[in-house]
């Protein structure tokens, strides 16, 4: 609805300015219209791109790596072979809290992308140890 009434406001205000009608005799209400109409298409502009920042998620980027092996896994995660599920969950929350994006996103770009990696490679690692340790248990 906002957005309708953006544009049928914008519309309203060409027309005036183009038309031969004017509230006041000299230019000065067409400028007033032209700033109106300016604003109005800037609002809609950085509505447009507030709804784009909001709605495009960037999508992980495959690792350029092969993916990991079960004792990388393990190496990755800094737990022995033998950990139950609960120290592997322990370990990982330990992990994901130090290099989760969200908590350097204060730092450099470059760490922000290392610690991306960082987290795909840790939620890959603990992804591979409990579908093994599934299928252990089967």
């Amino acid at each position: 609805m906002n957005y309708l009434m953006n544009n049928i406001w914008l519309i309203l205000l060409g027309i005036y300015i183009i038309s031969p009608f004017d509230a006041h005799p000299l230019f000065l209400d067409d400028l007033i219209a032209l700033g109106l109409m300016l604003y109005l298409r800037y609002k809609k502009n950085r509505q447009k791109q507030q709804y784009n920042n909001y709605y495009s998620h960037e999508k992980p980027q495959p690792a350029s790596e092969a993916p990991l092996t079960l004792d990388e896994s393990y190496e990755v995660l800094g737990v022995s072979p033998s950990a139950s599920l609960d120290e592997i969950n322990k370990a990982y929350k330990n992990k994901i809290a130090k290099s989760h994006p969200d908590k350097v996103s204060h730092l450099s770009e470059e760490l922000q992308k290392k610690a991306r990696e960082l987290t795909l490679k840790i939620n890959q690692a603990v992804d591979l140890i409990k579908q093994h340790k599934k299928n252990i248990n089967q």
